[in-house]
């Protein structure tokens, strides 16, 4: 399941095409074969209006599975309706709207419409259970400007604008979040690097390994473990300012932050760095190392990867950044953490405090971590 985070605040939409229009932007990316449930909470009554309106909370999206007429709903799609019902319960949801984006949903009356349909209904009798209802169904082959949307087995249909013209699109890429044109554009974002590269980089991890050990013993002999803690994150930190001045990573540059982020005090306090001033630059170099590191290693680079993601509202980067880490190490508990927080539809307020622990971290040993506040 993704689940979008992209916004604490609710967000307003009355027209069903604009509303279609907005869904990239929320999730990120322009979805395809996937379900997408919106949560509508009560909003407050506006001073000039007697009417109470909705507005759109968590926007979750899972691959949609058609099932063929004779055979019964695909065992992950009551799973993910299962959970789909646990955020809206969490978000104090009043009902949902479901969008359907499918090429094979191409008219009311086409063969997969009457699944379409069957899935619906199974999710509706899932939310009713928790007093939510089903308070419209939207299907459309595919989310661009021009093309019909309509609703299944019904007679209401129109056009949407175009998604890139969007209030919401607008106000996500002028806050430095791309959207892009498929979920493989995510992927790609953390493919690895080329296999001799990983390679040159796994061999300079071992030497770089003893290295650390002699140093981090002599540190701690010379001042004790935070003395130690404090000199390797203070190098880290050094290779973050080197990579904002332009500088490229060598191989054993690579292994040496690798290795400082094995280091569990040392990782940790570079979680606040999402929430500061750095965050985009400390995000790209978290970026290179998930790409060019080998496993097990990159599961620590593409973690950080994945919090940053997730506190700036991009559930969707931040799930790919997890599937990478925990892939790379099954066992990895920040990994397993954000994602159980991720899967679970969780605000980006509600693990944010994983960057304030940061910062005391980084306080107790006597290191000064940029600001808190918007990003460079």
């Amino acid at each position: 399941m993704t689940a979008s985070t992209s916004s604490s605040q609710p967000l307003h939409l009355s027209d069903i095409g604009e509303l279609l229009a907005a869904v990239p932007a929320m999730l990120g990316f322009h979805p395809a074969r996937s379900i997408l449930v919106l949560s509508l909470s009560p909003a407050q009554r506006s001073s000039n209006s007697d009417r109470r309106s909705d507005a759109i909370g968590a926007v979750m999206r899972h691959d949609l599975l058609l099932p063929r007429t004779d055979e019964p709903i695909p065992a992950p799609m009551s799973a993910a309706f299962e959970r789909f019902c646990t955020v809206c319960v969490r978000e104090g949801a009043r009902a949902v709207l479901v969008v359907l984006v499918d090429d094979r949903l191409d008219h009311p009356h086409c063969p997969g419409s009457a699944a379409a349909v069957r899935l619906v209904e199974e999710l509706a009798e899932e939310l009713a259970l928790s007093g939510i209802e089903v308070a419209g169904v939207h299907a459309t082959p595919e989310i661009a400007r021009g093309r019909v949307w309509f609703t299944p087995e019904g007679n209401v249909n129109g056009t949407i604008p175009d998604p890139e013209s969007s209030v919401v699109a607008a106000t996500r890429v002028f806050g430095g979040s791309p959207i892009r044109r498929s979920r493989d554009e995510l992927d790609a974002l953390l493919a690895p690097s080329a296999p001799e590269h990983r390679r040159r980089v796994g061999q300079c991890i071992d030497d770089v390994i003893d290295a650390r050990d002699l140093a981090y013993e002599r540190a701690a002999r010379a001042g004790g473990s935070a003395r130690a803690d404090r000199m390797e994150l203070e190098t880290l930190l050094g290779h973050l300012e080197a990579f904002g001045d332009g500088a490229e990573l060598r191989a054993q540059e690579y292994a040496e932050v690798a290795v400082l982020l094995e280091n569990p005090t040392v990782r940790d306090a570079t979680l606040a760095l999402a929430a500061g001033v750095q965050a985009r630059l400390a995000e790209r170099m978290w970026v290179e190392l998930a790409r060019a590191l080998p496993d097990p290693e990159r599961a620590d680079a593409a973690a950080l990867v994945a919090f940053s993601a997730y506190v700036r509202g991009d559930g969707a980067f931040a799930g790919v950044a997890l599937g990478v880490a925990l892939e790379s190490n099954p066992r990895h508990r920040l990994s397993d953490l954000l994602d159980q927080a991720l899967q679970a539809g969780l605000r980006p307020e509600a693990v944010r405090g994983l960057a304030d622990t940061g910062y005391e971290i980084a306080a107790r040993l006597g290191v000064v971590l940029p600001l808190p506040g918007p990003p460079e």
